[in-house]
């Protein structure tokens, strides 16, 4: 799975030419705690545009012995916020910095902030993070707002190799066609994150075997639904929940209908061609399966509503979910929420179930980052800037700066494994502002240096991600999404069409028989074009790809 490169990235790239960015998902406002007092400008404006920037010389800054103070003001979203915590206290006695957090106000309001901070030339920060927000990306480079570390990656090489060990593409996703890098990847999922959950003392209870097939699962979610499985004798438990208005929910029907092309937006089919799997036959056949059990009351109402799924699972009352793979973990703080008040309950991990086309997948991630950061050009020292968070990237330093002091915050046990004194989000962690988990998203290793996960987690990893393979050869990943243009005008229209009526069908109010319909108002809104553009673009892309691996690949 692992492919290593065999050459300096910047060389090869220059060489190509054609260069181009869940261990547990987004833990929703965990970082909801506002801005840091100590924001402010942090030098100077260097000259607008990558053209402009000072050549970077062959000397290696030493970032641990520098007698000036480095302010550097960084944005974040989830993980640790609190100003002056143990941890930012310990980066800046190392590196002799001044770090100003500045916090974002939770996901719905995050992207405004970003925007207005990088907008204003007096709020702007050093280092800046973000996730989908590939337009004013566009406009952040074209405006000269960021810095190109492709320079910085030939001298400092932790992050690079790393990224490059994981999948030597996550780079490729992240560069400019001509070999320029603004967004450096913060974090790249492992290539399968989530596993299919289900209440082994509920089977258990009412002497059922773990489900291989859809039909079997379904016959579970019913008798769990209806056959009282925690013996309380009241009707209050469901079949199936998960997270509320989130297609991953319903993961084994997806890839078990048809030959599992039914998901969300564009994929690559088998004979190469691309469809929009939201308008597949594929999709008709699970969403009418998956209504019909709404109806019949097997699946948590508010599943066609927004809520988390992490709460609701804590809050238990359902015995079926697809999720995290990390809830395996001791330490996992939905896991530990739900067995503080259901001590006798038992969640396990099992095999996805087997559909229609007899080859269960479980779901892949993407190759690209979900979010990155960057160096803006207020930095007074981009380069160091660079070299700093490299350093921080180092297994022992990524070590300390997400998982605390050993002895004091975690004990190593000698044999692959650790137990957590104080965890990130423990009440511990804010109360005595320890600061583990600062930066989360900015550079996450999910590699034997993520020590959260135990020797079973890290084998259920590889178990799903060895399982998700033929699904990850229908992922369609965009190396430059500002190029989609009709797919950029039209596609929010076409989804909204998509999921208002997925939803609709699934809640009841209205039918699958419309589907000839429902394709009808896709085509009006633009389907077909969206189709031959991602069409284009995609068989472009994959020959620059094609071309990249032959030169970064053994």
């Amino acid at each position: 799975m692992k492919k290593r490169i065999v050459a300096l990235l910047l060389s090869a790239v220059m060489a190509v030419g054609t260069l181009a960015g869940c261990g547990g998902g987004s833990d929703k406002g965990a970082a909801d705690q506002g801005t840091s007092s100590k924001q402010e400008a942090s030098g100077p404006e260097q000259s607008e545009g990558a053209e402009a920037q000072t050549p970077v010389s062959d000397e290696k800054i030493d970032v641990l012995n520098q007698s000036e103070t480095m302010r550097m003001t960084v944005v974040c979203l989830q993980g640790y916020t609190q100003p002056d915590s143990q941890i930012e206290q310990w980066l800046e006695e190392r590196y002799n910095l001044d770090i100003t957090v500045v916090a974002l106000p939770g996901w719905s309001d995050a992207t405004a902030k970003i925007t207005l901070l990088m907008t204003d030339e007096t709020q702007r920060p050093d280092i800046i993070w973000w996730w989908n927000m590939e337009e004013d990306f566009v406009k952040w480079v074209d405006a000269g707002l960021l810095v190109d570390v492709a320079p910085y990656m030939e001298k400092y090489t932790v992050m690079r190799d790393y990224y490059n060990d994981v999948d030597p593409t996550v780079l490729f996703y992240a560069a400019s066609d001509d070999g320029a890098i603004y967004r450096i990847p913060g974090d790249v999922a492992e290539p399968c994150c989530e596993t299919l959950w289900i209440r082994q003392d509920w089977l258990d209870n009412l002497g059922l075997q773990v489900p291989t097939t859809l039909d079997e699962l379904e016959d579970v979610l019913y008798a769990f639904t209806n056959d009282d499985p925690d013996g309380n004798g009241v009707k209050d438990t469901y079949g199936l929940g998960g997270d509320g208005y989130d297609i991953r929910s319903f993961w084994p029907w997806i890839q078990g209908s048809g030959e599992g092309y039914g998901k969300d937006g564009f994929v690559r089919k088998a004979d190469g061609t691309y469809v929009y799997g939201a308008a597949t036959e594929d999709r008709r056949i699970w969403l009418e399966r998956v209504a019909k059990l709404y109806a019949d009351g097997v699946i948590t109402p508010n599943i066609i509503t927004d809520t988390d799924r992490d709460e609701e699972m804590a809050n238990g009352g359902f015995g079926v979910t697809y999720s995290w793979v990390n809830y395996n973990n001791p330490s996992n703080g939905t896991m530990k929420s739900f067995y503080a008040t259901n001590p006798d309950a038992k969640w396990v991990p099992i095999d996805m179930v087997k559909g229609d086309n007899g080859n269960p997948q479980d779901n892949p991630c993407s190759v690209p980052a979900w979010c990155y950061f960057g160096i803006t050009n207020v930095c007074s020292d981009p380069e160091r800037a660079y070299a700093i968070w490299d350093d921080m990237a180092q297994p022992e330093n990524y070590v300390h700066r997400r998982f605390g002091v050993e002895g004091e915050h975690y004990k190593d046990n000698g044999d692959g494994t650790y137990e957590f004194i104080i965890t990130g989000d423990s009440e511990e962690n804010n109360t005595q502002n320890i600061g583990i988990k600062l930066f989360q998203d900015l550079f996450a290793r999910k590699d034997e240096y993520n020590i959260d996960n135990s020797k079973e987690t890290s084998e259920l990893f590889e178990k799903v991600i060895a399982n998700s393979r033929d699904a990850a050869k229908m992922l369609v990943e965009k190396k430059n999404p500002a190029a989609y243009v009709v797919n950029n005008e039209l596609g929010t229209d076409v989804g909204d069409i998509s999921k208002e009526y997925m939803w609709s069908v699934i809640g009841g109010s209205k039918s699958v028989d419309s589907w000839d319909s429902y394709i009808k108002d896709l085509e009006d809104a633009g389907l077909l074009e969206m189709t031959d553009e991602m069409t284009a673009l995609q068989n472009e892309q994959s020959a620059q790809l094609e071309e990249y691996l032959k030169t970064h690949e053994n």
